[in-house]
C-alpha cells in the first residue's frame, strides 16, 4: 500500500469513531476525541521538535507529506476539526465528521487521476459535493441542510488557504447543518 493509500484509508478509517456513540454516549465520543487531540498534539509537539523521533514515526507511519516535517499534521488537524463539531448539539456533528472522513478523501481520488501535482481539481470539488451529498441525504436531513452542507463541505474541501481542510471540514458542515436542519 502507497503512503498516499494508506492516508486515505486512515482518514475514512476515521469516522468510525461515530461508533463511539451507539456503544456509549456522546460523552464518550467527546472525551475520545479530547484525547485524541492530546495525544496528536504531543507526537507532532515530539515529531518536530525531534528529528529523530520524527524519522522514527514516519518510519512507523509513513503517511506524513514533507511539509508536515515543520507543522502539525493531517492528522492531528483532523482531530481537531472532530473534536470542534461534537461541540455541537447532536445529531449535526454525526453529518460534518462522516462528510469530512468520506468526502475529503473522494476528493483526493477523483481529483488524483492522471495527475502529479497535488493542486485542487474542478473534480475533486465535484466528487466530495456528490459525496457529501449522499451521506447527508442517507441521514434524512432537511433539503436546505443537505443542499447547504454539501456545498459548504465542497467549498472548504476546495479550500486552500493557510487552514488546513482537514481542521474546517467537519466543524464547518455541521454548523450549516445544526442551523438549517
Amino acid at each position: 500500500m502507497t503512503n498516499t493509500s494508506l492516508r486515505r484509508v486512515l482518514h475514512v478509517g476515521s469516522g468510525t469513531l461515530l461508533f463511539a456513540i451507539p456503544l456509549g454516549s456522546w460523552s464518550l465520543l467527546r472525551s475520545a476525541l479530547a484525547a485524541l487531540v492530546f495525544v496528536a498534539l504531543i507526537i507532532d509537539a515530539a515529531r518536530i521538535t525531534s528529528p529523530r523521533f520524527g524519522s522514527r514515526v514516519a518510519n512507523l507511519m509513513p503517511v506524513f507529506r514533507p511539509y508536515e516535517s515543520s507543522r502539525l499534521s493531517g492528522a492531528t488537524f483532523l482531530c481537531v476539526g472532530y473534536f470542534l463539531a461534537a461541540a455541537f448539539p447532536e445529531p449535526a456533528p454525526v453529518a460534518g465528521i462522516l462528510v469530512s472522513a468520506l468526502a475529503d478523501p473522494a476528493a483526493a481520488v477523483a481529483g488524483g487521476w492522471g495527475r502529479k501535482s497535488a493542486e485542487k481539481t474542478l473534480q475533486g470539488s465535484l466528487a466530495a459535493l456528490v459525496v457529501a451529498t449522499g451521506i447527508l441525504t442517507a441521514l434524512r436531513l432537511p433539503l436546505l441542510a443537505v443542499l447547504g452542507g454539501a456545498c459548504t463541505g465542497a467549498a472548504l474541501e476546495r479550500w486552500s488557504g493557510p487552514l488546513d481542510d482537514n481542521l474546517l471540514m467537519a466543524p464547518g458542515v455541521t454548523m450549516i447543518v445544526w442551523l438549517m436542519a
